[in-house]
C-alpha cells in the first residue's frame, strides 16, 4: 500500500516537473519573440537611434512600426531565376531575412538572403505608417549611427509630415490647372518636347511633387538630428555618403523621384545654415513612449504616450 502512495508521489511529482518546463519553454519562446531584449541588433540600433530622436523632436501622436526586410538584389535575383514576374516581386524585397525559408522552385532562399544583404546598399522607405530598412543598411553604415539616424529621421519626416496626402491635394488641384487652356505651366515643364499632352504632365508634375517632399524630408531628418544633439554637418556628410556607396546621379532629371546630390546637398545645407535650433527648443513638450516587438510579424512598434 505504502509502495503504491510511493508510486503515485512520484508520478504527481513528475507531470508537475514536466509541467513547470512546459510553461518554462512556452514562456522563454514567448519572451524571445516578444522581448525588446532579444530582437537582432538592427532592431536595437533603431531603438537606440529613435529614442536619441524622440528626446527633443515631436514624433506625433500615432504609433510608428520599423521593419526590416530583405532588399532590392534579392528582388532582382528572384525574378532573373524566374521566382516570379516583372513588377510582382516585391515579395522578395521584403522577405524576413531572420526566418529560414524553404527553397522555392528549386532554389535556395536562405542563400538568396545571404547574397543580398552581401551585395545590396543602403535602401529605406515610409509607407503607411511604417518605416521600411534593409539589412543591408545597417552593414552599409557599420559604426556610422549618425548618418543612419540622418535616413531614419528622414523617413519618420514622410510619415509624421504626411507628404503622400500633401502631395495628392497638389497633384489634384494641378490637374485641373492641366484642364484650362489658359494655364501657365510650371517652369520646369515647359518647353520640353516630352511633354505634349496631358498624361505626360501630370506625370511630369507627380516626379516635382516627390522631388520637393525628399527636400523636405532631407531638411526635417537634419533638424531633428540637430535637436538630438548631433553636429550640424551630420545630415551633409550623411547625404555624401550616401551619395558614394549608392552610386546617386549627381544632377536631376525630369523623370526622376528624387533630387540629384547637387540640388539635394545644395538646398540641405542652405536650411542647415538658417536653421535656429533654440527657437525650436522653446516650443517643445517632452513626452514619454514605449516599444513593442514582435519576431513573428518582424516589426519594431514606437508607440507615444501622454501626448498633448
Amino acid at each position: 500500500m505504502k509502495k503504491n502512495k510511493k508510486t503515485s508521489l512520484n508520478i504527481k511529482m513528475i507531470s508537475k516537473y514536466f509541467l513547470f518546463v512546459f510553461i518554462a519553454v512556452l514562456f522563454s519562446n514567448y519572451f524571445r519573440n516578444n522581448s525588446i531584449y532579444f530582437m537582432p541588433k538592427e532592431y536595437k540600433t533603431i531603438k537606440k537611434i529613435v529614442d536619441k530622436i524622440a528626446l527633443k523632436n515631436n514624433l506625433g501622436d500615432e504609433e510608428i512600426l520599423f521593419s526590416i526586410g530583405s532588399g532590392a538584389y534579392m528582388e532582382y535575383e528572384a525574378e532573373k531565376l524566374g521566382l516570379c514576374k516583372k513588377d510582382d516581386c516585391y515579395y522578395f524585397k521584403n522577405l524576413n531575412p531572420y526566418k529560414k525559408h524553404k527553397d522555392f522552385k528549386q532554389v535556395n532562399l536562405n542563400e538568396l538572403s545571404k547574397q543580398s544583404y552581401l551585395y545590396n546598399s543602403i535602401e529605406a522607405y515610409a509607407w503607411s505608417g511604417v518605416v521600411w530598412l534593409s539589412k543591408s543598411t545597417f552593414k552599409t553604415y557599420g559604426d556610422k549611427t549618425n548618418y543612419l539616424g540622418c535616413i531614419i529621421g528622414h523617413e519618420l519626416s514622410h510619415i509624421i509630415y504626411n507628404d503622400h496626402l500633401e502631395q495628392s491635394i497638389k497633384l489634384s488641384e494641378k490637374i485641373k490647372e492641366l484642364k484650362n487652356p489658359k494655364d501657365k505651366e510650371n517652369s520646369q515643364l515647359n518647353n520640353k518636347k516630352e511633354v505634349n499632352n496631358e498624361e505626360v504632365k501630370k506625370d511630369l508634375f507627380e516626379k516635382l511633387l516627390s522631388r520637393e517632399s525628399e527636400i523636405k524630408a532631407d531638411q526635417n531628418g537634419a533638424k531633428m538630428m540637430i535637436n538630438a544633439g548631433y553636429s550640424k554637418d551630420t545630415c551633409m556628410n550623411s547625404l555624401i555618403f550616401l551619395t558614394k556607396k549608392n552610386y546617386i546621379d549627381a544632377h536631376t532629371g525630369l523623370k526622376s523621384t528624387h533630387p540629384g546630390h547637387l540640388e539635394r546637398y545644395e538646398s540641405l545645407k542652405k536650411f542647415i545654415e538658417t536653421y535656429k535650433k533654440e527657437k525650436e527648443m522653446k516650443t517643445f513638450k517632452p513626452y514619454k513612449w514605449s516599444w513593442r516587438y514582435n519576431r513573428n510579424l518582424n516589426i519594431l512598434t514606437f508607440s507615444p504616450k501622454n501626448k498633448y
